[in-house]
Formats: C-alpha cells, sequence, structure tokens
C-alpha cells in the first residue's frame, strides 16, 4: 500500500445559526471542541471560505436568502401541513 499524506483535516459545521463563531452555543459539539478556540473546528463561513475561497460563504447564504422563500413557504404547506406564521418571508440566514 502507498501512504497518502493528509495536509490537514477538519469538523466543519456548513452553516452557523449564531451568526459569530463567538457566539456559537449549540452544547452537543462543545462536549468535544473549544469551538471558538480549535483551529479545526470550521463552522460557516471559515468552511464555505476555505473550500471556495474569500466571499464564498456571504455569496452563498445571499443565494439562498433570494430563493429560501419560496421554499420555506412549501416547507411550511406541504412538508409540515400548516400554513406558514406572519412574517415568514422575513426570515434572513445570516
Amino acid at each position: 500500500m502507498n501512504e497518502h499524506p493528509v495536509d490537514f483535516a477538519y469538523y466543519a459545521l456548513v452553516y452557523n445559526p449564531y451568526g459569530r463563531k463567538e457566539d456559537y452555543a449549540w452544547t452537543f459539539p462543545k462536549r468535544w471542541f473549544n469551538i471558538q478556540k480549535d483551529s479545526s473546528f470550521l463552522i460557516g463561513d471559515e468552511f464555505w471560505d476555505l473550500i471556495g475561497g474569500p466571499g464564498t460563504y456571504q455569496e452563498f447564504i445571499n443565494e439562498i436568502n433570494k430563493i429560501g422563500v419560496g421554499y420555506r413557504e412549501r416547507i411550511y404547506r406541504e412538508y409540515l401541513g400548516v400554513e406558514p406564521p406572519v412574517g415568514f418571508d422575513k426570515i434572513k440566514l445570516k
């Protein structure tokens, strides 16, 4: 067998609902990682900008926000079987 060296490895979450890494508060991954200080933990912009270059995360979020309203409405009605709540169309990912 030939060796295949690994240059780097990360634990990554594609989206941070808390906005900034410093504000991340979900306790499950915090059991294993010091999220705010561990350089092997990537979340949101750090992950997307690593794989796509600077600005990739914001571009991705902007596009999701453009198409998200229509899909969000369908999810409420078709999947959850309920009417969308008032203001659902004002929700934006950050």
